[in-house]
């Protein structure tokens, strides 16, 4: 299975926070934003993230343990930022 086979939710509960309960993202239906092509915008995930009060810890979460996908508002490449 790859990460793009998972649900957002699975991902987060790789983590040892308490707090992604409250993430913004959290039940969204559509795992595709999450992991956008790279010829694919990801406006609808950045604007999600851009109102979620885990964003710059999902960022580092994302940057600290390698995901892929978008974390706090940026595109991730094994936890490097590809874009913003």
């Amino acid at each position: 299975m790859t990460t793009t086979d998972l649900a957002l939710t699975e991902l987060l509960t790789l983590s040892d926070s308490g707090q992604w309960h409250r993430a913004a993202c959290r039940g969204d239906p559509n795992h595709e934003a999450w992991f956008p092509y790279p010829s694919q915008d990801f406006d609808y995930a950045r604007e999600i993230c851009a109102g979620c009060p885990l964003l710059a810890g999902c960022g580092e979460y994302a940057a600290q343990t390698g995901q892929s996908g978008v974390w706090g508002g940026r595109e991730y490449d094994r936890g490097r930022v590809i874009r913003a």
